[in-house]
């Protein structure tokens, strides 16, 4: 199967999807287990003015640093409207439920394969999945051009 592919123009290419954990980007893993995470997922989408929902987007920076060029493209992931979120994470493939509510998404548990995954891939894949079980992350859409104010007076 094909998958279409949109080139990224000016407005596109500034147009990002910011996950962040919330109070200050950091936040526990879900299962209480490690150190707490910190960062972000800076993911673009194929097209400028792209939903939140049913987009597939590709991350392309965590926790601050570009994706390294070794596993550029490889994790992407689409957020549906029935509740659910899937992708891959830099070399497995997964699936969660996934809640948006305003300004956040929470991430229930990550289901996913179980292939061994070494170098930029892996790293980009322990990251993805300790950000996503990390709680409540919070979104914003930047670079989109800022919509126009209502006009005011009388008609």
């Amino acid at each position: 199967m094909r998958i279409p592919r949109h080139p990224a123009g000016p407005v596109a290419a500034g147009l990002v999807l910011v996950l962040a954990a919330l109070t200050g980007c950091t936040g526990a893993p879900q299962d209480g287990s490690g150190p707490p995470v910190t960062g972000r997922i800076t993911a673009t989408p194929p097209e400028a003015d792209a939903p939140l929902t049913v987009t597939g987007w590709t991350v392309t920076a965590l926790a601050g640093a570009p994706v390294p060029a070794a596993a550029a493209g490889r994790a992407r992931f689409t957020l549906a409207p029935d509740g659910t979120a899937g992708g891959s994470l830099g070399c497995n493939r997964f699936s969660a439920p996934a809640a948006v509510e305003g300004a956040t998404v929470t991430f229930g548990p990550v289901t996913s394969t179980r292939m061994a995954c070494e170098g930029p891939a892996g790293e980009v894949e322990r990251t993805m999945t300790r950000l996503l079980g990390a709680g409540p992350l919070t979104w914003k859409s930047r670079g989109a051009p800022s919509p126009s104010p209502p006009p005011t007076g009388r008609a």
